[in-house]
């Protein structure tokens, strides 16, 4: 059996408010294999964001243990955290966040120019991403001239592009029709 993914052990995350110790994460423990999906399902206000944050490694303050493909990724700084999320995780949101003044193709290569590789080799990795989710003809357009199911499809073809272990998805399709 393969190495897990993600593992998270004893994860707990608290916040002050109003004086008040507010407990979000208690004791979270959890392994997800290669290649397995999970959907995390609860009422608003329950924690799948705050899980999501401490999985995605997008800020510090968790107590507890978090490992990403077998590295552990408790308590990194904020460069170490970012260096982990540019290499190893792919992210989906549900408010696309595609930066306006790029192209769909710009917004996928991005990425992989930020972890090193050559612009002709991200650019061909980003058109056959675009390509393979139906957007081959729309490699030159920029965020506000594609419907919103499209601007999902160039974040997902971004979130892939660097070939993650790991990709996380906060409500991806809340915002389409």
């Amino acid at each position: 059996m393969s190495e897990p993914v993600i593992r998270l052990t004893g994860l707990t995350r608290s916040f002050e408010q109003g004086g008040e110790t507010i407990e979000v994460l208690r004791g979270v423990d959890l392994a997800l294999a290669p290649g397995e999906i999970v959907a995390l399902l609860g009422p608003s206000g329950s924690g799948k964001s705050t899980l999501l944050q401490a999985v995605g490694l997008l800020e510090g303050g968790f107590g507890g243990k978090i490992e990403i493909a077998g590295a552990n990724a408790s308590g990194l700084n904020a460069d170490d955290r970012t260096t982990v999320r540019r290499e190893a995780i792919g992210f989906v949101y549900q408010f696309h966040h595609l930066l306006p003044d790029f192209s769909a193709l710009e917004n996928v290569v991005l990425p992989q120019l930020l972890l090193g590789k050559s612009r002709d080799e991200a650019e061909a990795h980003a058109a056959e991403l675009l390509g393979a989710l139906g957007l081959s003809e729309r490699l030159t357009h920029r965020p506000s001239q594609l419907s919103g199911g499209e601007q999902q499809r160039v974040a997902v073809a971004r979130a892939l592009a660097n070939k993650p272990v790991l990709v996380l998805a906060d409500e991806p399709t809340g915002n389409l029709d």
